[in-house]
């Protein structure tokens, strides 16, 4: 997952995020982003598998997969914050 295509196309959504909160407030943006991933996702998954009997399985695994992402952007950011100020970081 971790090659450089797939965060150039990480970083056209999050440019799209920030031209799209000139017009609409960040939480707004985030909740938008967050829908827009888990209707991906579901379509995702209906194209790929759509079994009942797998569905839960791959709830879990998105919702994971989520949480880590999470986890290791608040901890790089935090450390951009801490270095340059949140200015500098998106």
């Amino acid at each position: 997952m971790a090659n450089p295509e797939f965060f150039d196309v990480a970083d056209k959504f999050i440019h799209l995020a920030n031209e799209l909160s000139k017009k609409w407030p960040t939480t707004r943006i985030s909740a938008a982003i967050m829908y827009a991933s888990a209707r991906y996702n579901a379509f995702n998954f209906f194209v790929k598998d759509g079994k009942d009997e797998t569905q839960q399985k791959a709830i879990e695994y998105y919702c994971e997969q989520y949480k880590k992402m999470l986890k290791e952007n608040m901890a790089n950011i935090q450390k951009e914050f801490e270095e340059k100020g949140n200015d500098s970081v998106m």
